[in-house]
């Protein structure tokens, strides 16, 4: 019997079944690929150009020249240069040890430094040297390595070295602006930085392309500065000499036009050199004259004489009895010629602390107040300069039994030197407060105005016959009484002389003392004015008389040589009398082509009376929040913010408004934040500590902290601002 096999169909059903498994399989792979395929080249193509074009171009950013700053007679200050800076594509070097050993032996570094920053992952671009002079270089600048990129990059030349560092400023390694004009201005200065797009070729070397895009970088604008250069050298010169004879820890000078507000020269003594900025540079690069204030002494009895005149209670010839004014407490009035009674006039020319007690007890707080506040103290004068302190006057509210006769004679008062300047301007003025400026013109790289500073009356405060005959008494200071060695041949002067006791270990000190004098000529028609503050003079000397006032005449002495008697007659002197549109209560400063630019002032912490009344003397608008909502006077609220920020500059089409959030305020006392200790910080914890302790940060230079101002433990409002001093790298 014969069997037959079944088995053949099912095995070639198994093979069949395989097959359709394996084309199943690779069908699904092939879907797979395809939908990638369709992924890469068309859902995601532009995702995957990017990263291809990442492996074969470059942007390279262009940066534009920082503008000119000039002083008034167009003599460049500041002007531009470049260094070379050496970076490194670390992905792109061949060679790191050698690249590394190169580097050390030309900057003298140790090869473990430089292997460091060549090992630095996830990054292809990372400096290894920066601001490098083309001699330092020594021909790396002319190598072809591989992964090492060379750049040129501007940098800033102080054409006078020191002079006139502090309004100046300075710019750190990245070219932008940490103090002085370089700050304030450091939008206008800097421009717009371009970029090209460079392709990279197999050994990393960037090659230019035509068909890659490209912008232009814009060059900044051009600044020209008030100062005049020489008058500046004179000023820090003799200031110079003044805090070295008198063996001083320090000093300040203001030269400025009587009729215009213009700041002819600026400075503090130390000062420092931007070129060349050293760790010990720290205390000269603040601008003193602004940022520092102080306890005047017999300089502000200004504000109590002019009162005096204006409310008709005093007058030349009038007697006052200063038999029983002797001390009050504590303050001994040690005068030189000790009578039972003074006239008005003498008072003045031996400067009495007995006779002015006695005046402004007559005289009462508020009307004392009100004319200090007039004179501008206690206020921001909104100079274009950061760092601008504002002082401290206390309201009548405030005041102790002793305040008004402190006060009259210059304690228990703050100020900063250009507000005393001001007022001493605004009496040889004619009693008309003119706003310090000190930026003439701002103008485009093709030589477009785009701004003008103009004069700008703020107020009249005192009438012209009080101002004239104030005038004639502050030179009776000088013709006869504490500033004779102020005194300059063939030019009559007047002024006044302070000297004041300084807090040491919280109580006034005998042997330390500022020193002080404002003058200003001719007095018959006076066009300058010149403020010297010599800080704690140790040779002996320290009467305001005997040591501002010499400072004073050997300025005003070169000032006069230099420019000519027949230019002071000729009501010309030193080309500042502005013969073009005067400003009245706003700044009426124009751009091109039809808006124009608003300086915001500083109105933090300021009472909102106080507030509105800035804002509506330069013409500005503004709207407020009130975030407590409560029906109370403007006296009991201040500005806890605003918007812009303080002394920002901004453009206004005529529709411009600043913001102001209004707060109900405690006393000033229970308001006051004490400064805390942030030397030895790192920048960013430092900058964390002082906002989460309610100050803001200014911060000079880069790298490690090492010193702030004020020093750790002063007590300031909220938001002061803490100038924060690093050591450049």
């Amino acid at each position: 019997m014969e069997f037959k096999s079944y088995k053949s169909p099912d095995r070639n059903l198994k093979q069949r079944r395989r097959i359709n498994i394996f084309l199943l399989l690779f069908s699904g792979i092939f879907v797979v690929i395809l939908l990638k395929l369709i992924n890469i080249q068309i859902i995601d193509s532009e995702k995957y150009k990017i990263a291809a074009r990442k492996q074969y171009e470059n942007k390279i950013t262009l940066t534009p020249y920082r503008g000119m700053i000039y002083d008034r007679n167009m003599n460049v200050l500041v002007s531009n240069t470049h260094d070379y800076s050496f970076a490194a594509d670390p992905n792109m070097t061949d060679d790191p040890e050698k690249v590394a050993e190169l580097f050390a032996s030309v900057f003298g570094k140790s090869k473990q430094e430089y292997l460091n920053k060549l090992s630095t992952p996830n990054t292809s671009f990372v400096y290894l040297e920066r601001g490098v002079d083309i001699e330092e270089a020594k021909g790396l600048d002319t190598m072809d390595i591989n992964g090492i990129i060379v750049l040129k990059e501007p940098k800033r030349i102080y054409n006078y070295g020191s002079l006139a560092s502090q309004v100046l400023g300075f710019t750190n390694a990245d070219n932008k602006g940490q103090s002085g004009i370089e700050l304030s201005m450091d939008k206008e200065l800097s421009g717009k930085e371009g970029f090209v797009i460079m392709q990279r070729d197999g050994r990393g070397n960037n090659r230019p392309s035509l068909e890659f895009p490209r912008k232009d970088s814009e060059n900044g604008n051009n600044i020209v500065l008030t100062l005049d250069i020489n008058i500046q050298r004179f000023a820090e010169e003799e200031l110079a000499d003044g805090v070295k004879k008198f063996n001083a820890e320090g000093g300040k000078v203001i030269v400025q036009s009587v009729k215009t507000g213009e700041v002819l020269a600026m400075s503090s003594y130390p000062t420092f050199d931007p070129n060349n900025i050293k760790t010990s540079d720290t205390s000269g690069m603040k601008n003193a004259v602004i940022t520092d204030i102080f306890e005047p002494g017999s300089t502000f009895k200004i504000i109590t004489a002019a009162a005096s005149i204006e409310e008709n209670l005093e007058d030349r010839s009038s007697i006052i009895a200063t038999e029983s004014v002797n001390e009050v407490k504590g303050l001994k009035f040690n005068e030189d010629n000790k009578t039972s009674s003074i006239s008005f006039q003498q008072a003045i020319e031996q400067s009495s602390n007995a006779a002015f007690s006695k005046i402004a007890l007559k005289l009462g707080p508020e009307k004392f107040y009100k004319y200090a506040r007039d004179f501008g103290i206690g206020i921001y004068n909104g100079i274009e300069l950061p760092g601008e302190n504002k002082g401290i006057l206390k309201r009548p509210l405030d005041f102790s039994g002793v305040s008004l006769p402190y006060m009259s004679i210059g304690y228990e008062v703050l100020i900063n030197s250009m507000q005393l300047t001001n007022a001493y301007a605004t009496i040889a003025n004619n009693g008309k407060m003119m706003k310090s400026y000190i930026i003439k013109r701002e103008f485009s790289p093709a030589g477009i105005n785009v701004f003008e500073g103009r004069p700008t009356m703020i107020r009249q405060v005192v009438s012209e016959n009080t101002a004239k005959l104030l005038t004639s008494l502050f030179t009776g200071v000088v013709e006869r009484g504490t500033g004779m060695d102020a005194k300059v041949e063939g030019i009559t002067v007047a002024g006044k002389t302070g000297t004041a006791q300084r807090i040491i270990k919280g109580e006034y000190s005998s042997s330390s003392h500022n020193a002080s004098f404002v003058g200003f000529f001719p007095a018959e028609d006076p066009q300058i004015i010149i403020t010297v503050i010599i800080n704690n003079p140790q040779s002996g000397e320290y009467y305001g008389g005997k040591v501002a006032a010499p400072v004073f005449q050997k300025i005003t002495t070169r000032l006069i040589n230099f420019s000519g008697a027949s230019d002071i007659a000729g009501k010309s002197f030193v080309n500042v009398n502005y013969t073009g549109e005067m400003n009245s209560g706003i700044v009426k400063n124009f751009s091109e082509p039809s808006d124009k630019k608003l300086f915001i002032p500083n109105l933090l912490n300021l009472r909102y009376e106080d507030a509105i009344e800035i804002l509506k003397e330069n013409g500005l608008s503004f709207e407020t929040v009130d975030i407590e909502n409560k029906e109370t006077s403007g006296d009991s609220k201040y500005i806890e913010s605003q918007y812009p920020m303080p002394n920002e500059t901004v453009r206004d089409n005529g529709n411009f408004s600043i913001k102001l959030v209004v707060k109900e305020r405690g006393s000033d006392e229970e308001r006051l934040l004490v400064t805390p200790d942030i030397t030895n910080l790192s920048l960013r914890k430092a900058i964390n500590v002082l906002i989460s302790a309610g100050f803001d940060a200014d911060i000079n230079g880069s790298g490690k902290i090492i010193d702030q101002s004020p020093k750790p433990g002063t007590k300031l409002l909220p938001k002061s601002k803490i100038i924060i001093y690093c050591q450049n790298n």
